[in-house]
């Protein structure tokens, strides 16, 4: 790989200033990226939803599966009424099965999601070897290039004896066994490339006596797991770009996935809340019409609901949409889980016709 060419004359004082000003821009912008997934940590609605669906319908109407498992067609023949019993106890059981595991897959993606915004394995300045998990909101240091003397003296003062333990809060000898090991595991690849002991002793920030040599390795390597590193003003223009356009990358895909979740959740509550009081109506009640009604008219509008969110976003393109221009990033959910709608689509239909059946011979 060949290395680019760089321009290393001086940026005059009004280029300095204008990178200040854009990295002031790009902390606003990075701290509202950064509310907007703190909203998802909320979970908002979902919080609300999960103890419902899970306490309410999951009892519900797993109890009421469960108390019915008998032969429900007494009036067919041998072996035909448990057979046809058989048939229908699994479509419903498919069905229901799918109605929790949709919603509870989205929950488990936006999971992951979130653990993929805040988390990352790489940071430009570090090898690409190094797979230590850190904040993706990596530290930031002030510019050598802004002032050499201001730089100096913030190392001097960052590795003062008694300073350096406010960056590594432990005791003496289970901080000199976590980051000899965290050294050790990694190859020193954790260390900063531009904090090296022997340099700093020649600048005079470290004295040379191993005790002092120990601490201040320590210290390079919490900045290292920090991925907090001496990076020019340029570089930090960079890396500030880099980061706003991640933080989008993942945003988009992470909102998607909340907003089809949510919908999954409130259409599977919606449904069964209704079909609830009616399954455990003590009169004369079609029970078993009401759940593979139920369980129908749920999977015959699922994929429909679940592909809302981007038909919004077409709104005044839906004649001609070009679906290819679509990434599998935005779709991902609902084209896993599309193979096992369909399946659950065709049940249903076999389910209300055997719950017609069950209605009329039962």
């Amino acid at each position: 790989m060949t290395t680019p060419t760089i321009d290393d004359t001086p940026f005059t004082a009004e280029e300095r200033n204008a990178m200040r000003a854009y990295l002031q821009r790009c902390e606003v912008r990075i701290s509202t990226q950064h509310r907007i997934a703190t909203a998802f940590i909320g979970g908002a609605g979902l919080l609300v939803l999960i103890p419902i669906f899970l306490r309410d319908i999951v009892d519900g109407i797993l109890a009421f599966l469960v108390d019915q498992i008998t032969n429900v067609y007494p009036a067919l023949p041998a072996p035909w009424g448990d057979l046809t019993s058989a048939v229908f106890f699994a479509c419903l059981s498919y069905v229901f099965i799918l109605s929790l595991a949709i919603p509870l897959v989205g929950v488990y993606w936006l999971l992951e999601d979130m653990v993929h915004f805040y988390f990352t394995l790489y940071m430009p300045g570090f090898s690409s070897k190094l797979l230590n998990p850190t904040l993706a909101l990596g530290g930031i240091n002030f510019s050598p290039d802004e002032s050499q003397r201001v730089k100096h003296a913030v190392k001097m003062l960052q590795y003062a004896d008694d300073d350096m333990a406010f960056m590594m809060p432990f005791s003496e000898k289970r901080r000199e066994q976590y980051f000899e090991t965290l050294i050790a595991d990694t190859e020193g690849m954790i260390l900063p490339p531009n904090r090296d002991l022997e340099a700093l002793k020649a600048a005079g920030v470290i004295r040379g006596d191993a005790a002092v040599m120990k601490r201040a390795q320590h210290f390079n390597a919490a900045m290292g797991i920090a991925r907090s590193v001496d990076r020019s003003l340029s570089e930090e223009v960079a890396i500030s770009e880099m980061h706003l356009a991640r933080n989008t990358l993942y945003l988009r895909r992470l909102l998607l996935r909340y907003v089809k979740t949510l919908l999954m959740f409130l259409w599977t509550t919606v449904i069964s809340f209704l079909m609830l009081p009616l399954l455990y109506d003590k009169q004369d009640s079609p029970n078993f019409m009401v759940l593979a009604f139920g369980f129908l008219i749920w999977a015959s509008c699922v994929s429909w609901l679940i592909h809302r969110p981007v038909h919004w976003i077409y709104r005044h393109r839906v004649e001609d949409p070009e679906p290819r221009h679509l990434d599998a990033q935005l779709t991902k959910l609902e084209m896993r889980v599309q193979p096992f709608m369909r399946v659950g689509l065709v049940l249903a239909v076999i389910g209300a016709a055997l719950g017609v059946l069950q209605r009329v011979v039962g």
